[in-house]
């Protein structure tokens, strides 16, 4: 369901993002309190929900296009969320963009996700958990992505545990 399968893209999301960002990854150990900017941040840059659609109810204009009632009109939210007029460098992942609560991730207005809180703190505690516990884990193999437009996520994200970091393990 919606409220399972894009929490798991939140946090595979997460993981590879934070992984590809070591320098990122290494301001939440130094500042835990960052978690809930990383997850809004994860969600603004990565986001599992990447498009979708309604239904005009009357005839209307948007941005200067006349837009028939019934008209189906697709809502591409990973767009407007790397949109430079509201994001500054939208390409660059960074869990102190101050703004980055501004994504489109669960929608907005009345269509707006009923799960966000607690795919919010899903997410935070997940991650953190994940990389508090396991401070060296790393990808195993070449993450898979799922290829589908519409949802982002990993068919597969191997990933190896470990308690301790990587660091640490090569200096034994």
């Amino acid at each position: 369901g919606a409220g399972v399968e894009t929490t798991v893209n939140l946090i595979g999301n997460g993981i590879a993002a934070l992984l590809a960002h070591p320098e990122q990854l290494a301001l939440l150990r130094d500042d835990p309190d960052l978690w809930p900017s990383a997850v809004e941040e994860i969600l603004r840059y990565d986001s599992p929900v990447q498009m979708t659609a309604r239904t005009a109810r009357c005839d209307t204009v948007v941005a200067g296009i006349p837009v028939r009632k019934g008209a189906v009109i697709v809502l591409l939210l990973g767009g407007a969320n790397r949109d430079p007029q509201v994001f500054d460098r939208p390409n660059e992942f960074d869990i102190t963009r101050p703004n980055s609560r501004d994504h489109l991730a669960f929608a907005s207005g009345i269509h707006v996700c009923l799960g966000a809180a607690l795919a919010r703190i899903e997410g935070a505690t997940a991650l953190r958990e994940l990389f508090t516990r396991y401070p060296g884990l790393h990808l195993a193999a070449p993450a898979e992505p799922r290829g589908l437009v519409n949802l982002h996520g990993y068919r597969r994200l191997p990933t190896h545990l470990h308690r301790d970091t990587v660091a640490t393990r090569r200096a034994s």
